[in-house]
């Protein structure tokens, strides 16, 4: 059951759903601005919603941190089936992801606070093993037909794209800031081309890796 559903899976007022909505597109423009360690406190003023509307929803912060963690992963694999079939060919798709997920990453949108206090949900679970399923049939497409190096695994990538920095907030007085994500995304991407020009070092990432990498940096 999500943060977001009543007990008994009763249907939601209309009103109750269009707070819903309002919450969780407040807290991703507050996350994205301020990182995921900024109170819920503020999300409420956002809004202009008050506190007891936003715990009535969501009964703490990672519930709220965790709902939207679920809808950030849920979108990128609607991309990748999107992707797949708009593209012309899985090399575009590929990258058109890439670019996707590099910028909810540089949003500081993905996934969960490394501060969290309680034990991810199976809802989460679930929304980030089906992404890395996704993930791999977006591999092994680019890769079958030739533009993504054989010698890479999803496992690798997920790992690549969160060494992406995050977006400096811009300065109002000195203009936006240089876009270090794209930048960073570009170099990425050029040593992904098939065939690489660079040996890479074996063995490659594996799941255990990647388990491994999101119990330290994200707590599950």
């Amino acid at each position: 059951m999500s943060p977001s559903t009543p007990p008994g899976d009763r249907p939601l007022r209309a009103d109750a759903r269009e707070n819903i909505r309002l919450i969780l597109r407040t807290a991703r423009e507050v996350f994205a601005d301020r990182g995921y360690e900024v109170s819920i406190e503020e999300v409420a003023r956002r809004s202009g919603l008050g506190m007891g509307t936003i715990y009535r929803h969501f009964p703490n912060k990672s519930a709220l941190v965790e709902r939207v963690a679920i809808d950030v992963m849920t979108e990128t694999s609607a991309e990748i089936e999107r992707a797949l079939a708009e593209e012309p060919d899985p090399w575009a798709a590929f990258t058109r992801v890439m670019r996707q997920m590099a910028q909810v990453r540089s949003s500081q949108m993905f996934p969960v606070s490394r501060r969290r206090t309680t034990e991810p949900g199976p809802e989460l679970m679930a929304a980030r093993a089906a992404l890395l399923v996704d993930l791999d049939g977006l591999v092994t497409r680019a890769q079958d037909a030739g533009g993504l190096r054989k010698d890479v695994n999803v496992f690798d990538l997920v790992l690549m794209l969160n060494s992406i920095p995050a977006r400096i907030p811009d300065d109002e007085t000195a203009g936006p800031s240089a876009d270090l994500a794209g930048r960073h995304l570009g170099v990425l991407l050029d040593g992904l081309r098939s065939p690489g020009e660079e040996t890479l070092p074996a063995p490659a990432a594996d799941r255990r890796d990647l388990d491994q990498f999101f119990r330290t940096r994200f707590g599950f």
